[in-house]
Order: C-alpha cells, then structure tokens, then sequence
C-alpha cells in the first residue's frame, strides 16, 4: 500500500497518518483499531513462456572446498516485446536492467579463470532467467541447486550497474544482515570508498532481486548496487540520475544505451565483488547470518545444525 492510499485509509476512520505514526515512535504505542472493513477485487492473467538459467563453473584448487561454491548471478532476460510507448517502441532492451549486471558478472568471470593458482572454492557463474517475473529462474535454482546449498558460501549478485561515473560510496543492499560486511568494507577500502546500506530502503530491493532466493534458503547474499556520492559532481546530484531513470527508463524500453553511459564505476564495482568473492573462496570457515537474522534458520537447517 503507498503512503497515499494509507493516508486516505485512516482517514475514512477520522484519523490522521501523521499523527499515529509520531504516536508510534513512543514506547507506550498501542494499536489502534480504525474500525474500517475493505473490500478488493481484481483479475488475473496468465501467460506462460520458457526461459532457461544459463551456468559456469569453475573448479577450485582446494580436494575437499572444490566442492563448495561461490556464486555470481545476474539476470539474462527482461520484460521482452510489450506494450508500446508514445513513440511506439516496443522492445524492452533492458540495457541497465539488466545487461549492465551480465557483463559485469562475464568481467568477474574472466577474471577468475586467470587467476593462478585458483582460490580453494569453486566459482558458479549464474545467469538466470524470469527475474521480472518473480525471481523464477534465481528460485528454481535455489531450489534444485548443482550442490546441497549447505555448500554454497555466497551468492554475489548484480543486478543494474553504475552508468553515470566513479563513486566514493558503494551501496551494499542487506548490509548488517551477514557476516560477509567486513570483506565488503574491507575492498572498498582499498579503493578509497565507503560502503552504505540501501539508499532506497522503501523499493525494498533486498526483496526483489535474485539473492533473495538464495537468501530463501540460508545462503548468505549481497547485492551491490550503485553508490550515489558521484566524483566530481555535486551533492545529490547521484540520487537525481537514480531517480530520472526510474521515472523515465526503469522497465521501458527507452532503458537503452546511450553515448554518454560512463562505465568506470561499473568497474569499480565489478572489482569490489570480484575481490570480496575470492576472499569467500579461500577462506576457512564459511560465511553466515549475524544472529537473530530472519534467515539465520534456513542456513543452519541447510548445514545441518
């Protein structure tokens, strides 16, 4: 429900939102009944189509961790052939969403595969299918996983890249959730940058894009996503350029690339989980929940404790 429609809600019972929600910021807060029944109707389509989830492994060092995996992902497909818009285009490219997050998970990949020796842990580069849909393909995966997913240490996903230049932030959509947040702070350290929690906490993202299924079933997950704090432009100048292409861009097909994309800090951003992955794979013990996590028992049912 948008706080509009809520407004309009509570207000029908003779209430005012503002009010209850400064009331709820008190300790002594109790519910308060608004005494309103509602009622919704709508109807339903359904549409059936086939995709598929697309994979690469590669084999770690280590005889035993080898068979552990790291895990890339970013989705391959987006909305397709819709309706059009006013200029009667209507191809969804998703250039941004999310061609951005493929390449730069086919980036990581490479390199990996140059590293020498290999990290202990195997690496899964996964593309998956159906994320505008529901997150199918990253579910069915999570679900019908290539190993038991008590031996899957982290799933790294990407999902819409920086287009617009160098950042001194990064944003780490479920920082505070894991214990991979010390490597993450650790990386972007060393590229000068400081690590922030989602900046757009009210899009919910953690819950919609592909680490979330992991996360459905235990396996830690983080998603970086564009910082907002833009060298060599001005204060909010970066949550201006989110926010236009939200507006104007975000699942239309005018989400394209254009001559003036700045692919620097896709790079720097590339680099940052590239690196953070490396240190999952080499490392003794793997990653979890910070405790009291909502995802804590899945991972503890998914290793057997």
């Amino acid at each position: 429900m948008t706080e509009d429609a809520a407004r309009q809600l509570v207000a029908l019972a003779g209430k005012d939102l503002s009010a209850l929600v400064e009331s709820a910021h008190h300790k002594e807060f109790t519910p308060v009944p608004l005494g309103i029944t509602t009622q919704l109707a709508f109807t339903n389509k359904i549409t059936r189509g086939k995709s598929a989830n697309v994979y690469g492994l590669l084999r770690g060092s280590d005889p035993v961790l080898k068979n552990e995996l790291v895990v890339y992902s970013a989705h391959h497909d987006h909305l397709g052939i819709g309706k059009p818009d006013k200029t009667g285009d209507k191809i969804y490219n998703g250039a941004l969403d999310n061609a951005t997050g493929c390449s730069q998970v086919l980036a990581i990949a490479r390199a990996w595969k140059a590293l020498s020796p290999l990290p202990r842990r195997s690496v899964l580069i996964l593309f998956v299918a159906g994320e505008e849909q529901g997150l199918l393909g990253s579910q069915y995966y999570a679900t019908h996983p290539t190993v038991p997913t008590g031996k899957i240490a982290a799933d790294i996903n990407y999902d819409g890249g920086d287009i617009w230049g160098k950042t001194r932030d990064v944003t780490y959509v479920g920082k505070g959730k894991t214990t991979l947040d010390p490597l993450v702070e650790e990386a972007a350290a060393r590229q000068g940058r400081t690590v922030k929690p989602d900046q757009f906490p009210d899009r919910g993202a953690f819950y919609r894009s592909d680490q979330f299924s992991f996360a459905h079933v235990g396996v830690p997950g983080l998603y970086l996503h564009t910082g907002t704090d833009f060298i060599g432009r001005p204060a909010g100048w970066g949550r201006e350029q989110v926010e236009a292409f939200e507006k104007t861009s975000y699942h239309q097909p005018s989400d394209q690339i254009t001559p003036d994309w700045n692919f620097d800090g896709m790079i720097l951003d590339a680099q940052l989980g590239f690196a953070v992955g490396v240190k999952v794979a080499n490392a003794d013990q793997l990653p979890g929940w910070v405790p009291g996590d909502e995802f804590e028992a899945a991972r503890k049912a998914a290793l057997g404790r």
